[in-house]
């Protein structure tokens, strides 16, 4: 499973939990809003908004990057392991030809044996390290990428009054209908990177958000 399949799948998970929603506890009263806003609010008076994840991903510049980097790191890593693999293969194709036309002292069949075996078990051994330190990374970009969304969600809320934000999916919906005026999938987006590229502009040798 690719970088984006995951976050599009923990972002998923996400909403079946929260509905990456936002509640305004203060339940203050308000001045008439305008007709755009109301047509935002059910019947119990709640305000709710959706986001629109397919979207989301596609156009979050801050997600872009890290699939990309995320990429060329799996790529780097399969490529050295598939190195690896080839150059143990062609070893042992070897110490088969000449084993077979009795090349080879005892002695020195077994050494080149145990020989082949330890370099089997390396080529096993960085297979593992390289799986496991993309496993890491790849969780730990996908709780910072989470935690920078839901972050904003709860302050985007805030600041626009919405008492949910709902997330809607192709093939995945916990949404079944939703009408496009509750749609702020755009405005979200383009405040998502807004803030990324200032957060770039400002620390450009860190890790952006």
């Amino acid at each position: 499973m690719n970088f984006k399949t995951t976050m599009r799948n923990c972002l998923l998970a996400l909403a079946s939990v929260c509905l990456l929603s936002a509640c305004n506890g203060n339940q203050k009263e308000k001045e008439p809003e305008a007709k755009t806003t109301e047509e935002a609010k059910t019947q119990t008076g709640l305000k709710i908004a959706f986001v629109q994840l397919d979207t989301l991903t596609n156009q979050y510049q801050y997600f872009i990057d890290l699939n990309d980097a995320f990429s060329k790191k799996q790529a780097n890593a399969e490529s050295t392991i598939n190195q690896k693999r080839n150059n143990f293969a062609n070893q042992v194709q070897e110490f088969q030809r000449k084993a077979s036309s009795n090349q080879y002292t005892q002695e020195q069949f077994n050494n080149e044996q145990a020989r082949l075996a330890k370099l089997e078990q390396d080529v096993q051994e960085l297979t593992g390290r390289l799986s496991a330190s993309l496993q890491e990374e790849q969780a730990k970009e996908l709780q910072n990428i989470t935690d920078t969304i839901q972050h904003f969600m709860s302050s985007y809320a805030k600041e626009k009054g919405y008492d949910y934000i709902l997330c809607k999916s192709s093939g995945i919906d916990q949404v079944l209908y939703a009408a496009p005026a509750y749609d702020v999938t755009d405005e979200i987006v383009k405040a998502l990177n807004k803030r990324y590229e200032n957060d770039k502009k400002k620390a450009p040798a860190k890790d952006k958000k």
